[in-house]
């Protein structure tokens, strides 16, 4: 992962709440150094100790003894409670964070697209206010300016109060967030002296729009995927790689879907200070899915990639070429899903996927590629938070990092992959899991016990900026 853009320092009261101590004993405790048999001590929101503990007088005692006792895992590319275009998205912040908690995930972070007549201070606190005693985990925000030139003063103040990452698109025009490349330039070489980051949507909107669409099927899904081909992300990243190479700009590319694509990140390491991220529907479903009288229902963008890029995309995978996985989670009702189906350039483009993050990584690299544990952690926590500037008080199992902890039995009953609990279609039917979450921790509460959520109050999840 790229350096890391501040250190997670905890924030004002945090770590202060009066509750009492919680003993995690006997687990095997993934740490940053590696994972040994210890238990784990929290007090307050933070984690206190990390050794070979007895209990203390008043304190719960959660018995990790065979099990395994890993950070809360962070979905960095998620969107929820929100609407795009004239569909209201079917997750909501409760639902969407409720199954997120049951998967070991303790942290998300969305997006605010700033509309028009909004500032972005007024779009963040309209992202803010929707989550706020409704988020059952953890949240962060990504901005995306769209009013041109960008308002660098509230932009620097952002900044300066956390909001580190922003995002960009380079197609999407009649949805007004496309962004051409000259102005790409401008932005990273602002970005770059403020320590912020920039998250990119990698499709060349010129071979986009060059695309042939000659004897197209309106009624054929399928013919999503021929209409944004490969190529279009591979142009996109070439051009988004070289400005960040000139500048010094961090900037990390959002589901890339093509192994070229992953080959010119690859070469461009070390000349740019560049990370990446997939999408588990990239890695498992190929663009097969899209056929049929149901292929609507698959339609996202990146298009669903052909088997050979599949099966590329996973040995890269495998192999470490991303820094890390995130959902890309986007889900539309049953409904909405289905109403255009007869054109599916009028579907709404996005699948579920925030509850099958945790359990397709871990199908994937630790069961199929016999990786270990710890690259969940890497690649799931540590560079999550890395990414989000919040590392390690976030994604770390280490004295005085919040609490958000993970007591996992990964070699569980089998069950099934649940993408969502809203009324959308499952993006991976069929597909089971022995990832059995036992106990989750957030901040040092208690949220999950014994594989269910913990009923309380409201919502104990908290914005992070």
């Amino acid at each position: 992962m790229g350096e890391v853009l501040k250190t997670g320092v905890r924030g004002p009261g945090t770590g202060d709440r009066e509750q009492p101590g919680v003993l995690v004993q006997g687990g095997t405790v993934w740490t940053p150094e590696g994972a040994r048999r210890a238990d784990l001590r929290v007090t307050g929101e933070a984690i206190a100790e990390i050794g070979d503990l007895a209990p203390l007088s008043g304190e719960t005692v959660v018995d990790a003894g065979g099990l395994h006792v890993l950070p809360g895992m962070i979905d960095v590319h998620v969107h929820v409670d929100d609407t795009i275009g004239p569909y209201e998205l079917a997750d909501t912040f409760p639902t969407a964070t409720e199954l997120a908690l049951r998967t070991g995930i303790t942290t998300l972070a969305g997006f605010v697209t700033q509309r028009p007549g909004e500032t972005l201070p007024g779009a963040l606190e309209r992202c803010r206010a929707r989550a706020r005693g409704r988020t059952h985990c953890d949240v962060r925000f990504h901005l995306t300016p769209t009013v041109w030139p960008w308002p660098w003063e509230e932009i620097e103040a952002l900044v300066a109060a956390g909001c580190t990452t922003f995002k960009l698109y380079t197609t999407y025009r009649e949805a007004g967030l496309f962004t051409s490349y000259e102005r790409l330039a401008v932005v990273v070489e602002r970005l770059a002296p403020l320590g912020a980051r920039l998250l990119v949507h990698c499709e060349d909107d010129e071979v986009l729009r060059a695309a042939d669409a000659s004897a197209l099927d309106p009624g054929d899904a399928h013919e999503h995927a021929r209409l944004r081909p490969e190529a279009a992300e591979v142009a996109a990243v070439e051009r988004v790689l070289d400005l960040a190479a000139r500048t010094g700009c961090p900037v990390h590319l959002v589901h890339v879907s093509t192994a070229d694509a992953v080959a010119r990140i690859a070469a461009a390491r070390s000349r740019a200070a560049v990370t990446c991220e997939t999408a588990p529907h990239y890695l498992l479903l190929s663009d097969a899915a899209l056929a049929g009288r149901n292929g609507h229902r698959f339609v996202c963008t990146p298009p669903l990639r052909a088997v050979a890029t599949r099966a590329r995309l996973e040995a890269d995978a495998a192999a470490g070429a991303f820094d890390l996985f995130a959902t890309d989670h986007c889900a539309f009702t049953r409904a909405d899903k289905d109403a255009r189906r007869e054109d599916f350039r009028a579907v709404p483009s996005g699948v579920a996927g925030v509850g099958a993050l945790v359990p397709t990584l871990f199908e994937m690299l630790v069961t199929r590629h016999h990786l270990g544990l710890g690259e969940l952690a890497t690649r799931l926590a540590a560079n999550p938070a890395k990414l989000l500037g919040i590392y390690p008080r976030k994604g770390a199992l280490a004295v005085g990092s919040d609490a958000d902890l993970v007591v996992v039995d990964p070699a569980g009953p089998q069950r099934p992959v649940v993408s969502t609990l809203a009324d959308a279609y499952e993006t991976y039917p069929g597909r089971t899991t022995t990832w059995n979450v036992r106990h989750v921790l957030l901040r040092g509460e208690t949220v999950v016990a014994d594989g269910a959520n913990v009923e309380s109050a409201r919502p104990l999840g908290q914005i992070l900026a």
